[in-house]
C-alpha cells in the first residue's frame, strides 16, 4: 500500500472555510480558522484507537484484510452517524485523513511486523442502492473511497459493482437476518474491470463484516485476485 505525504489545505479548502466555518466532526466544537483538520484538541486525545491497524480474517473467507484506525465508539461514532444521517458528506475527507495520519506512520515504522506491502490496482467503494442514494444525495462509502484515492494515488471507480436490491439497512437486523439479508444483492456491472485486479474496498464501518464479505464474493466471482478492505472504524471484538 502506497500512502502518498500529507497535503496542506487546498484553496477551495480555504474558500469553504470563509463560508462555512470549520466545527469539530465529533463533538461540534467551533475552530480555528487555520485548524489543519476539523477536529478539536480535545476529541484528538480521546480518539478511540485500535491497538493494531492491520486485521486479518478468517482462512476461507473473501476478503483477506482489513485496515481500520478506530473502533466504532466514541467521538468516531458520532463522526460517522452525522456523516450518514445529518446531511454532513464534509465528515468523509476528514474521517480518511485521520485515518491516514495513523496508517502512514504505521507503514512506515520498520520495526511493525507485517506482511509486504500490497500494490492495489483499484479502489471500490461498497455501493448503496439507487433509490436510497437518491433519498441520502450521497454514498458516504463512495465520497471516503475518493478521498483514500487521492491519498494513495491509486484509481477510484464507479459504478463497478452496483446493489441491485434495495435491501432492509443491516442495523435493524441480528446476525443471522444480516447475513441472510445481503446475499445476491450486489451485482458487478464491469466484469473486465474487476478480472485479473487487486482490489481495494472501501466502507465506513465493519459490524459483523458481512457487506464486506458478500462483496468480495461477487468480485472474487469475476475474477479479482485478491480483495482487501479499509473501514473507518470497526466493532473491537471483530478486531483479529
Amino acid at each position: 500500500m502506497v500512502f502518498m505525504s500529507s497535503q496542506k489545505l487546498q484553496l477551495h479548502e480555504y474558500f469553504l472555510r470563509f463560508l462555512f466555518p470549520p466545527r469539530c466532526i465529533c463533538c461540534d466544537t467551533l475552530l480555528p480558522f487555520k485548524n489543519p483538520m476539523e477536529l478539536c484538541s480535545d476529541c484528538r486525545e480521546n480518539l478511540p484507537v485500535m491497538h493494531k491497524f492491520e486485521h486479518r480474517t478468517p482462512d476461507g473467507t473473501n476478503i483477506g484484510k482489513v485496515y481500520c484506525v478506530f473502533g466504532y465508539e466514541k467521538g468516531i461514532r458520532k463522526a460517522i452517524h452525522n456523516l450518514k444521517f445529518s446531511d454532513r458528506p464534509g465528515n468523509a475527507a476528514t474521517l480518511v485523513d485521520l485515518s491516514y495520519s495513523y496508517l502512514e506512520r504505521f507503514f512506515a515504522d520498520n520495526s511493525v511486523p507485517f506482511m509486504p506491502l500490497p500494490v492495489y490496482d483499484i479502489i471500490l467503494c461498497v455501493p448503496m442502492h439507487p433509490g436510497r442514494k437518491r433519498k441520502r444525495g450521497y454514498n458516504q462509502s463512495e465520497l471516503l473511497a475518493e478521498r483514500l484515492a487521492r491519498r494513495m494515488n491509486i484509481p477510484a471507480l464507479k459504478k463497478v459493482m452496483v446493489k441491485a436490491v434495495n435491501t432492509p439497512a443491516q442495523s435493524a437486523l441480528g446476525k443471522a437476518g444480516r447475513f441472510r439479508n445481503l446475499i445476491g444483492a450486489f451485482k458487478v456491472k464491469a466484469p473486465d474491470l474487476v478480472k485479473g485486479k487487486r482490489i481495494l474496498l472501501v466502507d465506513d464501518v465493519m459490524t459483523t463484516g458481512n457487506t464486506l464479505e458478500q462483496c468480495g464474493k461477487v468480485l472474487k466471482d469475476e475474477g479479482a485476485i485478491q480483495v482487501d478492505a479499509f473501514v473507518v472504524a470497526m466493532r473491537r471484538k471483530l478486531s483479529g
